[in-house]
């Protein structure tokens, strides 16, 4: 129960927003519990749904890692295969 109490908890956050690819609003759902959130401006969520949008931020950076970087791992891999 106190960690669920601990999720609820309010924090807030600010998404980056830019003219190009950053600027539509974020939609968050988590369990049912829907969020559209607006970039460039502060708003007040619940803690977990800022650990959601954390968690797709890493997620993101791991298949930019891949796009950019893991081809060429499977490469080498290739190329040590007889």
């Amino acid at each position: 129960m106190r960690k669920t109490n601990e999720l609820m908890k309010p924090v807030s956050v600010r998404l980056f927003k830019d003219n190009e690819k950053y600027s539509t609003d974020v939609f968050v759902s988590v369990n049912g519990n829907n969020y559209l959130i607006k970039r460039g401006e502060t708003v007040t969520v619940p803690l977990y749904i800022k650990k959601e949008l954390d968690r797709a931020e890493a997620q993101k950076k791991k298949a930019e890692y891949y796009r950019s970087e893991g081809w060429k791992q499977s490469l080498i891999v290739q190329e040590g295969k007889d």
